[in-house]
């Protein structure tokens, strides 16, 4: 017996593929930024960086650090995404 919807896993699927891209994001956003405003970020700690009159330096080493996260973030939001996906397929097959 299915106790989600159709339209529930692909939502739930969806979230899911978020949660797992969501370090990599950070990761590229700290990195564009860092390479906009010319600053020198490492993950060891904060390094100036202004932004509008605003240190945002420690933000940028918080998000390089982020970036680790795909390791978790990835195989399990990442296949937990996948196999929601398929199912939500194979029930839409199955009603038509």
């Amino acid at each position: 017996m299915n106790t989600l919807k159709s339209k529930n896993r692909l939502s739930l699927a969806i979230f899911f593929g978020a949660i797992a891209i969501a370090p990599i994001l950070a990761l590229i956003a700290a990195e564009l930024l860092s390479k906009t405003l010319n600053c020198v970020v490492r993950e060891a700690g904060p390094t100036n960086c202004i932004m509008f009159g605003i240190d945002i330096g420690n933000i940028l080493a918080v998000l390089y650090v982020a970036g680790w996260a795909i390791l978790l973030t990835l195989p399990t939001a990442g296949v937990a995404s996948i196999i929601l996906y398929i199912k939500t397929i194979n029930a839409r097959l199955k009603e038509k």
